[in-house]
């Protein structure tokens, strides 16, 4: 049986448990840093992972404001845009199965909108949150699909 996962069963609440009702998309890699070894009795170079980042974006409707409203409402009163944690979840919906990632420490540190408004533009307005998460966890899994 062969089959694809396609990514519009997608659900993601915010650090305060609360539905994100508009996600239109996210994204979350993992980029890790390295330094190139050499490894004395080949000669074989490799890599040494050193450090890490993981860039996470939300893509949602302009409609959904209220997580950017509190971010720049912190924004003005001098503190980090921050996060505590953001829950992801995809769903197979030909089983029902679900992954869940949870995404710890996401510090908001990109560009956002404050005013967008497009007169000749018959598409929705956008908002994209962009910053790197300290952590993240699989809470829920896709079983091994494979016979």
């Amino acid at each position: 049986m062969e089959r694809e996962l396609i990514g519009r069963n997608l659900s993601v609440e915010d650090d305060n448990g609360d539905k994100v009702q508009t996600i239109k998309e996210i994204e979350v890699t993992l980029n890790p840093e390295t330094l190139d070894v050499v490894r004395a009795r080949r000669m074989a170079k490799t890599k040494q992972i050193v450090g890490y980042e993981i860039p996470v974006k939300l893509v949602m409707s302009k409609l959904e404001s209220r997580l950017r409203y509190r971010l720049l409402a912190d924004f003005k009163a001098g503190k980090t845009m921050f996060l505590d944690r953001i829950t992801g979840s995809l769903e197979d919906m030909q089983t029902g199965n679900t992954e869940r990632v949870l995404l710890t420490g996401i510090h908001i540190h990109g560009n956002m909108d404050i005013l967008v408004a497009q007169i000749d533009s018959n598409t929705g307005i956008d908002i994209t949150l962009e910053g790197t998460a300290t952590d993240f966890e699989f809470v829920e899994q896709f079983p091994d699909y494979m016979a």
